[in-house]
């Protein structure tokens, strides 16, 4: 059995102070000083609190990661249910249709924070623009083209002429292909329009999934 000593020794290397061994062992602050005068706790008492901060730090962390998930997971379920909602509403609205049907086809369904629509014509990159603005309530600073081009063309003339088509100003790092297709002639390039948002993505992920749902049920089979 440990005696009153062994314990008091014990909780000093801990970090423990002489007030709090004394409050839990019942022993004299000068009996404390006497039995640990002649004694170097430091390195004991330096990794003690070490391992102490290291223990609530990682518990602290833990605490905000379930919290975080929690706001995340409330923040996509807002998102989901307003999908649900706006889809309903604009289902026979042709902006929205067309443009939901166009990035099933065309859009990007990797990433999870982007809306990435690609088109080499400006007609199709004008129509998701006007849906993102008009149906989506996206700022237009927020909106952003990146541009593929093949390295004959000029990124100048190239950058000009989508600004002209599309009305949208920013632009990302323009990408350069090494050639191009002999027949396939894209004077101009391929123009992808960039937006980034997490939770317009997970609309849109559920408009494309649901949306071919509830045209197809509209459409009588025939015979019927």
């Amino acid at each position: 059995m440990r005696t009153d000593k062994e314990l008091a020794f014990t909780l000093r290397k801990q970090g423990r102070s002489y007030k709090k061994i004394h409050n839990e062992l019942g022993m004299s602050v000068s009996t404390l000083s006497n039995w640990f005068k002649n004694v170097d706790f430091s390195e004991e008492i330096k990794l003690s609190v070490i391992a102490r901060a290291q223990k609530l730090s990682t518990a602290r962390l833990q605490s905000l990661n379930q919290a975080r998930g929690d706001l995340l997971h409330a923040y996509y379920a807002q998102a989901e249910t307003e999908a649900v909602k706006e889809l309903k509403k604009n289902i026979n609205n042709p902006l929205f249709t067309s443009a939901v049907a166009a990035y099933w086809g065309e859009g990007d369904k990797l990433t999870k924070n982007q809306i990435r629509l690609t088109n080499t014509d400006p007609q199709m990159i004008r129509l998701f623009k006007s849906f993102l603005v008009n149906i989506c309530t996206v700022p237009t600073q927020k909106l952003r083209c990146a541009l593929f081009i093949y390295e004959d063309l000029n990124e100048t003339t190239c950058r000009n002429y989508w600004k002209q088509q599309t009305g949208i100003e920013n632009f990302h790092k323009t990408m350069v292909l090494p050639s191009r297709h002999k027949t396939k002639r894209l004077p101009y390039g391929i123009c992808t329009l960039v937006v980034s948002s997490a939770y317009l993505k997970k609309k849109m992920n559920i408009w494309i999934d649901q949306m071919p749902k509830i045209v197809l049920n509209m459409v009588p089979e025939k015979g019927k």
